[in-house]
């Protein structure tokens, strides 16, 4: 590329010792992989370096000038650094106790990754952090419980964006429901579908959108026979949608949000409003470890369960409420001026503003 690397911080408080020398050796092979240089937070910069964020290196959000962070959790519990938000991630090779998760919670990193478990992530992570600012917006939508009615909310949002006249992709990322394409009933779809995408990379959005088929100008990407993706399927497909300028909503199985959430711009957490499905969402979030602030929660129907219950219990902020759309309504094909049709135009506005 004829420059400078670019540079990743590295922050320990033992670097001498075995343990930790042979973590760091580790991350720095994950960062060498991603394009990058490791270097010792207490080492000054090499004259004439890029500086800390190397060749124009963001996140998803980032100043361009604010470096990358990666911490021990020795070094988070003693000397944290002071970072921006999404630009600390905290690495081990050892199992994580609580006061390193309370910390690290405080703190908004943006992960917590156990090597080499984590390592395809970290990867991903790196890799994100590393890219030019991208200016595609990715929606991820998620139930707090099954059946409470994500898939039909990611529909609707990728609708609202198209009739906003945004470019609109719509992602099927739930192998276990029953798929998008039939609860939206489109005909039978011509094009792309995950089983053709085991090859992707992050240069191949453009092609990716122009393979895809539309739906009331939504594309849409589904599975035809396996339940796919994978996540690390998923992370390649959202690397190569970043660099566009389209809307990207995903409708994410549980077990798929944490291989999405380096991607996200939002995640909406939807839920009826039952006292079951608060306690149900309550251990989903307590297991996918969300930074704070990553998430807002999405109340469905009427119930005893309020706003202000969601934001005591699920330390959640609330982006809204809709009631149940009547029996038979599809979502694309029948929009409506109120319900979750209203809300998803709120929210899609909402995005706009925020940009």
């Amino acid at each position: 590329m004829g420059g400078a690397s670019a540079v990743v911080l590295w922050h320990d408080v033992a670097v001498e010792e075995d343990a930790a020398g042979s973590l760091r050796a580790l991350v720095a092979d994950h960062a060498g992989a991603a394009g990058a240089v490791l270097r010792d937070a207490r080492e000054p910069a090499a004259p004439g370096s890029s500086g800390p964020a190397g060749r124009a290196g963001t996140g998803r959000g980032a100043d361009a000038r604010e470096a990358l962070h990666l911490c021990t959790p020795a070094a988070l519990l003693a000397d944290p650094p002071r970072t921006a938000r999404s630009r600390l991630l905290v690495v081990t090779d050892r199992p994580v106790s609580e006061p390193v998760w309370r910390r690290a919670l405080e703190l908004e990193a943006a992960a917590v990754l156990r090597l080499p478990e984590d390592s395809t992530r970290l990867l991903s992570l790196l890799g994100d952090a590393l890219r030019p600012r991208q200016s595609a917006r990715i929606i991820g939508v998620v139930g707090g419980c099954g059946g409470a009615g994500a898939s039909s909310l990611a529909a609707r949002l990728a609708g609202a964006a198209a009739r906003a006249g945004r470019s609109s992709v719509l992602i099927d990322a739930d192998p276990m429901g029953g798929g998008l394409d039939a609860l939206v009933e489109a005909p039978e779809l011509r094009g792309a579908c995950w089983e053709d995408l085991s090859g992707i990379d992050a240069a191949d959005g453009e092609a990716l959108v122009a393979g895809l088929p539309e739906v009331d100008d939504v594309h849409l990407l589904v599975a035809r026979e396996d339940p796919a993706p994978s996540g690390m399927q998923l992370d390649h497909v959202l690397a190569a949608l970043d660099s566009l300028t389209a809307q990207v909503v995903v409708d994410l199985a549980p077990d798929l949000v944490g291989p999405a959430i380096a991607h996200l711009d939002r995640l909406y957490v939807v839920l009826p409003a039952t006292d079951h499905a608060l306690r149900a969402t309550a251990r989903r979030l307590a297991a996918w470890h969300l930074p704070p602030g990553g998430a807002e929660a999405v109340l469905r129907g009427r119930g005893p369960v309020s706003s202000a219950d969601v934001r005591e219990a699920l330390h959640l902020g609330v982006a809204g409420r809709f009631a149940d759309s009547s029996r038979g309504t599809v979502p694309l094909l029948d929009v409506r001026r109120r319900g979750a049709d209203g809300l998803a135009r709120r929210l899609a506005s909402s995005w706009e503003d925020a940009r």
